[in-house]
């Protein structure tokens, strides 16, 4: 599991230096098979009950090998983490149902099925207020959600996304803002475009979503379950550990052997310095998290999200222009030559990676106390 990783890193990397372009199946399989996508599960249900911090190191030791294969695994792992915090996250009448739902998603991990994330929306800022997907209620009792979705990672190579949507609160009593639906890639009503063309995260697959009245496969927890759980905070902490994973990797990279010149050999110490502080900050953040942490540790998971990612992006900036011009190529296929620029690529894109817009500064600067 958590402890086959460091056998695993290798292989990643040959595979992004040989074909960054394409969706890493191969590695994404190695993780189902070596059980690291489940290991937030409890044992009783194939995991082995790793913490977010120890989440947090898989995702940042697979960033430094494939940065594009952290972020595709980050969707799954955090799900495994939401749900492995067992049955009393969930309030006393949906306990059998949350406990049920669990077994169901760990069982279809242990398939190797793949859960990915399929949430943000153009204009909406990271705001979950300004969702606009909804979820209707039909005669049956199924959801059915239509909308439109950007960047949804693994595309058409995931079985599952798990989406937001507003919901009536006639049709769910007690709907939070919006909820997680659990949706088939595969379901009538979802068409998945071909339209990814990033910057960095080349080989994500991250492309947009359409839902016309496409059929969920059921609510994920139970009513106002982001509000109550606060989910979230479990994911942002993942995320963050991908742009620092870029900075450790481009780090290593270039400090490996030192350099002859003692005023590169002290750059890099300063680099160092400043990447322990990003790195002890995100691991510290994470030993708060438990399910309803409180609006103090969320704010505090936003500001550590933040300065981590912005601060990881810049050092790997300035160390790519330490790097000199040798680095300076995206590299062809088979060649190790466009590794740091395509770390440094990497290291910018992305919706879990790009600084706050204006939306989120908001939510930042009420965070904090006066």
């Amino acid at each position: 599991m958590i402890g086959d990783l460091p056998g695993l890193l290798t292989a990643f990397a040959e595979r992004e230096a040989s074909d960054p372009e394409s969706y890493p199946a191969a590695s994404v399989a190695d993780l189902h098979s070596a059980a690291i996508l489940r290991a937030p599960f409890p044992a009783a249900l194939g995991g082995e009950g790793c913490s977010l911090l120890q989440s947090v190191q898989a995702i940042q030791a697979i960033a430094g090998a494939s940065p594009s294969l952290a972020l595709i695994a980050s969707m799954p792992l955090g799900l495994a983490g939401v749900y492995g915090l067992g049955p009393d996250a969930a309030p006393d009448e949906h306990r059998a149902a949350w406990c049920a739902q669990a077994e169901l998603l760990a069982a279809a991990y242990r398939a190797g099925e793949l859960y990915a994330a399929c949430n943000s929306e153009k204009g909406a800022g990271g705001s979950l207020a300004a969702t606009t997907t909804i979820a209707k209620r039909d005669a049956s009792g199924a959801y059915r959600l239509s909308g439109e979705k950007i960047l949804a990672s693994s595309g058409r190579f995931a079985g599952h996304f798990f989406s937001t949507a507003k919901v009536d609160p006639g049709d769910l009593p007690g709907a939070g803002v919006v909820e997680f639906f659990f949706v088939r890639t595969d379901a009538s009503g979802v068409t998945i475009l071909d339209d990814w063309d990033g910057f960095g995260m080349r080989s994500t697959e991250s492309q947009t979503v359409r839902y016309a009245d496409a059929t969920a496969e059921g609510l994920m927890g139970f009513p106002n379950f982001i509000e109550h759980v606060q989910p979230l905070q479990y994911f942002y902490c993942l995320f963050a550990a991908i742009s620092l994973g870029c900075a450790g990797a481009i780090l290593h990279e270039l400090r490996s052997p030192a350099p002859a010149s003692p005023a590169l050999r002290l750059r890099f110490a300063e680099a160092t310095m400043r990447f322990e502080a990003l790195e002890a900050y995100l691991h510290q953040t994470t030993l708060g998290w438990r399910a309803a942490s409180g609006p103090a540790y969320a704010a505090r998971v936003l500001r550590m999200k933040t300065y981590v990612t912005q601060e990881s992006t810049k050092l790997c900036a300035e160390l790519f222009a330490l790097s000199g011009g040798r680095h300076y190529s995206r590299g062809s296929r088979g060649s190790r030559s466009g590794r740091l620029a395509r770390l440094l690529a990497d290291s910018f894109a992305g919706t879990a990676l790009r600084p706050p817009l204006p939306l989120a500064l908001d939510a930042l600067s009420e965070a904090v106390e006066p």
